[in-house]
């Protein structure tokens, strides 16, 4: 199937494969981004709620947590 697919892309004329080449590595890229973009942001979230296991764990109360938690900076290029 997929084996099809690139063939007709290339039989096209050739302006025309180029244009459809160049669209599909766009829309690749893109699509890649996103997918680990949205990786590294669950990522995230988890070491977070990891942290927040541990300090719970160690002892602390409900409002201790939350302002070590508030306390840390917000990274606002990593969001």
């Amino acid at each position: 199937m997929t084996d099809n697919i690139f063939h007709r892309i290339i039989e096209m004329p050739p302006p025309f494969n180029m244009i459809v080449i160049i669209m599909m590595i766009i829309f690749g890229t893109g699509l890649v981004t996103s997918v680990v973009k949205q990786i590294r942001k669950y990522a995230c979230y988890r070491q977070e709620v990891e942290f927040k296991r541990d300090l719970l764990d160690r002892g602390m109360t409900v409002e201790e947590v939350e302002r070590v938690v508030s306390a840390q900076p917000k990274d606002s290029s990593r969001a």
